[in-house]
């Protein structure tokens, strides 16, 4: 009777291990899904304007250099918003914007130092929190792609990495391709299982009216009790 009772709960534990499992695996494949969105969109969306994807207004960067230190250092990656109104900045704000770096156009992310009225449109001077220097070129108020608001440490080196090839192959494909190796498994399984359990019944089915029908040639009866006559 023990034995039962141990098997019916081992068979229990193995049941919810087996749900927690499926669980796991379907919240890691979900996790890596929106990665792969998350990169594609930084990568792949229709770009704006201004040639810099955005969603919403929000831009997403991944900081190739250690130019703002301490504000945020190389491979991180922050998040900007879309300046809806130049008129509304002010020295000190940190923006993005389009330059020209070693002869080739490039985007930077500085702090605003000083800001010019030249009638029509604003010029920016900027300058990296890290440099001694300020930036050579100004800022046309029509080369600002956004407005700094915050960071997410290392995360941009992992995106950048996702970018390459070989990145979105280890992290994205290959346990894309695992999990639905995984979920195969299963359902051939389940389908298995299905396919016997189906036989068994079919197996019993014609069992049971044999086993519950009287043997042949046996006649259950009560006998008749006659009732003796007087005289």
């Amino acid at each position: 009777m023990k034995t039962k009772e141990m098997t019916a709960n081992e068979a229990v534990v193995e049941k919810k291990s087996g749900k927690i499992g499926t669980y796991l695996v379907n919240g890691l494949l979900i996790l890596l899904i929106l990665v792969g969105i998350f990169c594609s969109f930084t990568a792949f969306v229709t770009k704006s304007g201004s040639g810099v994807p955005s969603l919403f207004g929000v831009r997403p960067f991944s900081v190739q250099t250690g130019s703002m230190e301490p504000t945020f250092y190389a491979g991180d990656l922050i998040v900007d918003t879309t300046v809806k109104d130049y008129d509304s900045l002010k020295v000190g704000d940190v923006i993005t914007f389009w330059t020209v770096i070693q002869g080739e156009r490039a985007l930077n992310t500085h702090r605003i130092i000083a800001i010019e009225d030249c009638g029509t449109y604003l010029s920016f001077t900027t300058q990296g929190d890290n440099n001694t220097m300020e930036d050579a070129l100004t800022v046309h108020q029509s080369e600002i792609v956004g407005m700094y608001k915050f960071r997410i440490p290392r995360v941009g080196s992992f995106l950048d990495f996702l970018q390459t090839s070989k990145g979105f192959l280890i992290v994205i494909v290959i346990p894309c391709a695992l999990f639905f190796i995984y979920e195969l498994i299963n359902f051939f399984k389940a389908l298995f299982a299905f396919q016997a359990e189906k036989v068994r019944l079919q197996y019993q089915a014609p069992q049971a009216p044999q086993q519950s029908a009287a043997p042949a040639g046996r006649t259950d009866f009560v006998p008749a009790v006659e009732t003796p006559r007087d005289g």
